[in-house]
């Protein structure tokens, strides 16, 4: 009983089947709670912000997949063959066009629920352009230190891997644009009760005691 349980547990089948889903749902859950703080953000609305930035993600992925050997191709001076080209660029079609419907549709949702899941997408691809960036210009440093260069090409992947990086950092430069255009990140953390209420001027309050006679 002790090896089948054993053996369920170091299964692929069980990770991708049970773990994968579990950290999703958690992930996802984490993404909901601080974006419900905000006081116009709906959980429906909210929901539809964190599925357009998981798919934008998704897009950002195959674009890297559809251009990154193709580069590669030309710098090395590999030629692969017509099918395979074409293969890649329609990765790269279909992950851009994935990209910008999903933009578009984040960009007409309501920006209290887009403001969480578009700074957690913003800040991870920011994260992972300069963690590629460093790495690879250390692999590039390490490999001319240790005497590594006598392969050839030896160059390139490095270079290729500074240079994506350096274009995923420069992407997501800056502040967090559409959380400034809304509301700061305190006050989307801050709940709804504790808020001060707005001040009222007085032609507004001469015409909320009419509303309530």
């Amino acid at each position: 009983m002790v090896s089948l349980v054993a053996s369920l547990a170091s299964s692929p089948a069980f990770v991708y089947g049970i773990v994968v889903p579990i950290v999703l749902v958690e992930f996802l859950a984490l993404l909901f709670i601080p974006s419900l703080l905000a006081a116009p953000a709906k959980a429906r609305a909210i929901g539809e912000a964190i599925h357009c930035y998981c798919i934008q993600a998704f897009g950002v992925m195959l674009m890297t997949v559809g251009s990154l050997p193709t580069v590669y191709s030309v710098l090395a001076g590999v030629s692969y063959t017509g099918g395979t080209y074409f293969g890649l660029l329609l990765i790269f079609a279909a992950g851009g066009g994935l990209f910008l419907w999903q933009d578009q549709r984040a960009s007409s949702l309501d920006s209290a629920a887009r403001a969480v899941p578009a700074a957690v997408f913003l800040l991870t691809f920011r994260i992972l352009g300069q963690v590629t960036l460093v790495l690879a210009l250390l692999s590039f440093l390490l490999s001319i230190t240790m005497g590594s260069t006598d392969l050839s090409g030896w160059w390139i992947m490095p270079l290729l891997m500074a240079c994506y990086g350096g274009l995923i950092s420069w992407c997501t430069r800056g502040p967090v644009s559409w959380v400034s255009r809304t509301q700061s990140v305190g006050s989307l953390l801050t709940p709804v009760s504790s808020r001060p209420a707005k001040a009222q001027t007085p032609h507004s309050a001469v015409m909320s005691k009419k509303n309530r006679r």
